[in-house]
């Protein structure tokens, strides 16, 4: 067990004592194994339980664990009831290009809550889930990069917490967890190791610092925990299919509905294209080796700024502006638009240090490069023109971007 959750003494009241991520990194007494791990099931009857299903990451691991493996996947979705929580998958797996008839009869959506007690299940549904499950992929998560831990704390932390305990309830099942590569280092740091600070503590930072150490905690106990940190993930490697609230894919936005891009320094920008996430994932899934390590899950290439904004101009007509001028006509339109401006406008200090040259590069860790992990051979796509186009043209088919002028040969 590890010894930095000890709460602070300064802080008094239930309320503090909530607020404090030192306190909630102490995994409850009560979340340990009560028995063996179940005897393995026949492939064909294997269930695994998946939360997220509703978001981004979450929907492709869905179509991966359909496509690669002949398990049931159990959604918990945040909904009023079975057939609302699968109208949501439904509807984001449209989103993405990845709802398919053949395989939607394996999905068997549970309504359910990670901010509530034991998921927000009736007893006996908490015990129907605890008996038929064999492995927990957990990538349910609230992000909210511009929120504090307290808000996401119920989600984050809390929802960690309740995936434990059932995946300690009545047999010990697996659990696959996603963190962030936000975070460094060990789960199980030394004594003292304080939360994340600095420009990069984000409040989803901090949540998924306090989850991890459950998660390790909850591995102590004899649980098989394994902990992915993914960096940023682009959209799929063919369809383009990407969500919508990535700051680079809203600088973008901008740079069109301006007209005009900043002429940017030598910055570099990096992303893994989500089917690769997923599928380094869902390969070592059901089982964990013994003391697996944190993986991260990054790509090794990068691209300049520069050319990612030369190949929309390409398909746009933009005016090349200094950076500060760009900056200046962002905020002076961030509520035109019908609000389309308004994430980008809120990232404006972050544009800036990235069209100025002074953030952070992207990070790399030769652990992680999901190339490694294809099982197929094939590592990521190389981040061009093609890939680029790839998510233009998504995200013009959604309306996200306005439809390019027509492209004639010369």
């Amino acid at each position: 067990m590890i010894r930095d959750a000890v709460p602070d003494p300064t802080r008094t009241g239930p309320a503090a004592r909530g607020a404090d991520p030192r306190a909630d990194a102490l995994l409850d007494p009560d979340i340990v194994p009560t028995a063996p791990s179940a005897p393995r099931r026949p492939t064909s009857d294997r269930r695994v339980l998946l939360t997220g299903g509703t978001g981004f990451l979450g929907a492709f691991l869905l179509r991966e664990l359909l496509d690669r493996t002949d398990d049931d996947v159990w959604c918990l979705v945040r909904a009023d009831s079975p057939q609302h929580a699968r109208r949501r998958l439904q509807e984001t797996m449209r989103r993405y290009l990845l709802w398919d008839t053949d395989t939607a009869a394996r999905i068997v959506p549970v309504a359910g809550d990670l901010t509530r007690p034991r998921l927000g299940l009736a007893p006996r549904s908490w015990s129907r889930l605890a008996e038929r499950v064999d492995v927990v992929q957990h990538c349910g998560a609230r992000v909210g990069h511009v929120a504090g831990y307290a808000p996401l704390r119920d989600a984050n932390v809390r929802g960690t917490a309740e995936v434990l305990r059932l995946a300690c309830a009545d047999h010990v099942k697996p659990v696959h967890f996603v963190s962030t590569a936000a975070l460094s280092g060990d789960p199980a740091d030394p004594a003292g190791r304080p939360p994340p600070s600095g420009p990069g503590a984000t409040g989803y930072v901090t949540s998924k610092w306090v989850a991890e150490r459950l998660v390790h905690q909850a591995g102590e106990r004899g649980v098989p925990v394994a902990v992915y940190r993914p960096g940023r993930i682009g959209g799929h490697s063919v369809t383009g299919a990407c969500q919508l609230d990535d700051a680079i894919w809203n600088l973008v936005r901008a740079v069109v509905l301006l007209g005009a891009v900043p002429d940017a320094a030598a910055s570099r920008v990096s992303f893994t294209p989500v089917d690769h996430v997923a599928r380094a994932i869902v390969r070592r899934h059901p089982d964990i080796p013994s003391g697996a390590p944190v993986r991260y899950l990054l790509n090794s290439a990068a691209m300049p700024l520069r050319t990612l904004l030369e190949h929309v101009a390409r398909r746009f007509p933009l005016a090349v502006v200094p950076p500060d001028e760009w900056c200046a006509r962002l905020w002076d339109a961030r509520h035109g638009h019908d609000g389309a401006l308004t994430r980008a406008s809120l990232l404006l200090t972050s544009y800036r240090a990235l069209l100025d040259g002074t953030a952070r590069p992207p990070v790399a860790d030769p652990r992680g490069d999901p190339a490694e992990a294809d099982e197929t051979g094939v590592g990521c796509p190389p981040l061009d023109g093609g890939l680029i186009d790839a998510h233009l043209d998504y995200f013009e088919s959604v309306g996200f971007l306005p439809a390019a002028a027509p492209r004639f040969p010369a």
